[in-house]
């Protein structure tokens, strides 16, 4: 299975016909044929329903897109890091970040480290910590700004300043406009919207406190939650770092006061990524960082 072949797969399967897809990727229709065929011949299976109007994936060829789409990203990176290795502070920085990310980037500091580097282009995947760390450990990425707590065995971690939990209020809430913090007997009787990343943390602290809580929804991106705060459904609990980012003016971001909802950002990469020029000069932009 060769990686040119595995590119005119994809070709093909996104095409949905073997003339497009010669056309896009500049060869002629008989030596993508020949080389689809070639593949299906050593794999010992059919890829593609062929038929006059187009071709369409087989259950195996819906099987080998994952694994095709990841080989060629891994080998597009690995030319990539390669041939920037030898040039130093360029080539493209694969980037992955949370959605609770936009407190700290990006940030005037690196928005001067990217015109310093002209060279340099950025890749950004947005995906929540568990995927970004697996996406770093299967090298698809250079570094990624995720959100404690995380496992960070094999990982070098550098960290920005800590965070409390905030509450976004519709301001309709009128009892808590000259409040500057909230306590969970206070979020209690209201209807609230949970980022899923802290179901234990809320969990074991209503429980402490023998409180049932009002859930009215729970998601996964933490915008989400303070999108519908600020569209009046109820009161979303996440970082205030992204709170102050995305709270619309119908709303208030109120601190809340238990010391325990702290939470953190990391930037984060593998050590072997760490110490590439090009790595370790990104990581060098964030002076506020702490290992």
């Amino acid at each position: 299975m060769e990686l040119k072949q595995l590119r005119y797969f994809l070709a093909v399967a996104a095409a949905g016909q073997m003339t497009a897809a010669a056309r896009q990727l500049h060869v002629a229709q008989p030596p993508l044929s020949y080389q689809i065929k070639q593949l299906e011949k050593e794999l010992g299976v059919t890829l593609f329903n062929r038929r006059p109007q187009g071709v369409t994936l087989t259950a195996a060829g819906k099987l080998l897109v994952g694994y095709a789409e990841q080989l060629t990203a891994l080998a597009t990176t690995a030319e990539d890091k390669v041939r920037a290795l030898a040039n130093g502070v360029t080539g493209t920085l694969n980037l992955g970040t949370v959605s609770s990310s936009a407190g700290v980037i990006p940030t005037a500091p690196l928005q001067r480290w990217l015109k310093q580097h002209a060279d340099v282009r950025l890749a950004v995947r947005e995906g929540n910590t568990y995927e970004l760390l697996d996406a770093l450990h299967r090298r698809l990425l250079d570094v990624a700004v995720v959100r404690t707590p995380f496992n960070a065995h094999g990982l070098t971690c550098h960290y920005f300043a800590k965070e409390r939990m905030a509450a976004v209020l519709p301001t309709t809430y009128a009892q808590f406009e000259h409040r500057r913090q909230l306590r969970l007997t206070d979020l209690t009787p209201l209807p609230l919207i949970k980022y899923r990343r802290f179901d234990a943390l809320f969990h074991v602290a209503f429980n402490q406190q023998g409180l049932t809580p009002n859930y009215v929804l729970t998601c996964d991106d933490a915008r989400t939650a303070v999108h519908w705060a600020n569209q009046g459904v109820g009161v979303a609990l996440v970082p205030r770092g992204l709170a102050t980012s995305y709270a619309g003016p119908d709303v208030w971001v109120r601190s809340l006061a238990d010391r325990q909802f702290t939470t953190q950002l990391a930037l984060v990469a593998t050590p072997t990524a760490a110490t590439t020029p090009l790595v370790a000069s990104f990581i060098a932009a964030f002076p506020a960082l702490v290992d």
